[in-house]
């Protein structure tokens, strides 16, 4: 379904994307949480996505990452491996992404899934 979803998107996915830096955050304002998660998911080789302290596989529009659930989670965060690409603890309008991903918010900013707010060192 990952390889799938890449094609969709017409993305590689992995490291390709990734900026050169590796610390800091950059807080975004997200508008379509789904279509956020989904590019974050296909951007990393091992997605690992945690969604209220729980694993979720089902990346389909019948599992829990539709606009409306992650509207309403408390705590998301997707990783590559163990390395984070993007989260939220409260309210999906408290999103981060990684400065390391900071390529894939300027992408979702072009979309106009989010604005990018500020970067954190």
């Amino acid at each position: 379904m990952l390889t799938q979803l890449k094609r969709i998107l017409g993305i590689g996915g992995g490291a390709g994307t990734r900026s050169s830096s590796t610390s800091g955050w950059v807080s975004v304002r997200p508008k379509n949480y789904r279509s956020i998660v989904l590019r974050a998911i296909a951007e990393a080789a091992d997605p690992v996505v945690l969604a209220n302290r729980q694993r979720i596989l089902d990346f389909t529009e019948a599992g829990p990452l539709t606009q409306k659930q992650i509207r309403g989670m408390r705590d998301l965060e997707i990783r590559d491996g163990s390395v984070p690409i993007l989260g939220f603890h409260d309210h999906p309008d408290e999103m981060w992404v990684s400065k390391s991903f900071e390529s894939l918010a300027i992408e979702c900013q072009k979309e106009g899934w989010l604005s990018i707010e500020r970067t954190v060192a």
